[in-house]
């Protein structure tokens, strides 16, 4: 009897995603181990961001420091390399 504990960042994943998620490793379980799909149990537990950590500190302060990093990235102009000239063809 299989028991599989998927834990994930609440995200705005949809039903249709968590029951795609729930049917594709029950068919693993039952293609590479033989198990019954109908003794298989999937539980998908979602986390808010405030009770995920990384680095020492929340999911939420991560994301917020990522998205006040992302605006000052893109106000400098990305450098580009110097077009290369092609060499003139030999006849």
């Amino acid at each position: 009897m299989p028991y599989v504990n998927v834990r994930i960042i609440e995200d705005n994943v949809t039903v249709e995603q968590k029951l795609r998620v729930i049917e594709r490793i029950t068919q693993v379980l039952v293609e590479e181990l033989n198990k019954d799909p109908a003794g298989t149990f999937v539980v998908i537990d979602e986390v808010p961001t405030d009770n995920w950590g990384h680095h020492g500190t929340s999911v939420t302060k991560l994301r917020a420091a990522r998205a006040k990093a992302a605006p000052a990235k893109s106000r400098t102009k990305p450098q580009r390399a110097p077009a290369k000239k092609s060499a003139a063809r030999k006849s």
